[in-house]
């Protein structure tokens, strides 16, 4: 019989993420090889799954079905992809579940007590903790007798100081839990298994990862644990993201709410749904489309978009003490040579210099060899780190 595996299921705000790997590669310090990855994602609302296999050649499905279905879409997977690849029995599944409060930061076994608590954050993360949850019920009827675990974007950033988490709030209400919480905590940690063998001892010093996908946000790390970032309480902070705002005067909001009358579910689909790229643009919140357009409106949000990495990478250095590499990631990080491009320019001060062949290439180190800061284009691997998290919670 085939050896056990572990299946990791990444539920985002634009995509379903998955990976499947060998239950015993799961238990070493090194982020594992999947035997089976990819996702369902959707490109302006057509569904296409891509997946490589464990040959290593990719394949893609398009569906004229749209995208966000997570039962149906775990379904697919589970018996058009993962079962007929014969790869042994699911020993157990990983789920990527974005908030963990103040309760939850380290990953957890999902019963019925620990699902009701993590309900209860649904509305500190709208987009994402629902579809995440879906996953988690999906998955637990297809798998009942398999264990469910949960790994949080959030606890990354447990490591951050009182200082950094606090606003300038009324204390009282700081205590009973609204602070920074800060998220892509799976992709944070995924990186810093990569940094050392690329930097060396400068992976421990001063280096801001940039995350930048439907959701966005940067990190700043020392000694390869999280100083500060750029989502606070929710993730709509921070970045100008695919639909989201970003950071946004609280003035506005309230100004909005007593002289416009919008409600909250109006102001949560303005800012949450219709707001980043897409408002901007008034074309698509997706940035192939933008690059894509001659638009003087898509363009112009993507400036916007380039603008605000740009800002708060400076904001960030301040806060870890300088900068000694810097890193993109994310569907927008990994694949946009035109962002890389705009955001190390624009960082040039820093002693960034850009290598544009080796950008345009997609190659890992995308600066010249005398560039006093290096910058790369990592991609990011989430589901590893979650199974690394999941087995190590269950050998226990």
């Amino acid at each position: 019989m085939p050896a056990p595996t572990l299946l990791c299921l990444n539920t985002g705000s634009a995509s379903l993420k998955f990976a499947l790997f060998k239950w015993d590669d799961c238990h070493g310090p090194r982020l594992p090889e999947a035997l089976l990855s990819g996702e369902i994602d959707s490109h302006d609302g057509q569904a296409t799954l891509r997946w490589t296999d464990a040959q290593g050649q990719p394949h893609r499905t398009a569906s004229s079905d749209p995208r966000g279905d997570i039962a149906a879409e775990v379904d697919t997977l589970l018996d058009q992809l993962i079962i007929p690849a014969g790869c042994g029995p699911i020993a157990a599944v990983a789920h990527r579940i974005v908030h963990g409060g103040t309760t939850f930061t380290t990953a957890q076994r999902i019963t019925p007590t620990v699902r009701a608590a993590l309900d209860a954050l649904r509305s500190l993360a709208p987009l994402h903790q629902g579809p995440g949850l879906a996953g988690v019920d999906a998955a637990s009827a297809r798998l009942p007798e398999v264990p469910q675990i949960a790994c949080f974007d959030t606890a990354f950033h447990a490591t951050q100081t009182d200082l950094a988490r606090r606003y300038a709030i009324p204390r009282e209400w700081h205590d009973k839990g609204f602070k920074r919480y800060g998220f892509h905590g799976l992709s944070f940690d995924a990186i810093t298994h990569k940094l050392p063998p690329l930097l060396g001892e400068r992976a421990q010093g001063a280096v801001i990862v940039a995350h930048l996908g439907g959701g966005s946000s940067l990190c700043g790390l020392r000694g390869l644990r999280s100083v500060s970032t750029t989502m606070g309480f929710t993730a709509l902070d921070g970045l100008v993201m695919s639909t989201r705002c970003g950071a946004i005067d609280p003035g506005l909001v309230l100004h909005w709410i007593t002289e416009e009358h919008l409600d909250a579910g109006q102001l949560t689909a303005m800012l949450y749904h219709d707001s980043g790229l897409k408002g901007v643009s008034g074309l698509s919140g997706d940035m192939r489309t933008l690059e894509a357009s001659a638009e003087p409106q898509a363009q112009q949000a993507i400036a916007l978009f380039t603008a605000s990495v740009t800002h708060h990478i400076g904001a960030l250095a301040a806060d870890i003490g300088g900068l000694d590499a810097l890193v993109f990631t994310g569907g927008i990080g990994t694949h946009s040579a035109r962002v890389r491009q705009e955001v190390c320019s624009a960082l040039s001060w820093l002693g960034l210099r850009l290598d544009p062949l080796a950008n345009a290439a997609g190659q890992a180190c995308i600066t010249h060899g005398d560039s006093k800061v290096p910058a790369y284009a990592l991609p990011t691997d989430e589901e590893g780190v979650m199974a690394l998290q999941a087995a190590a919670l269950l050998a226990v």
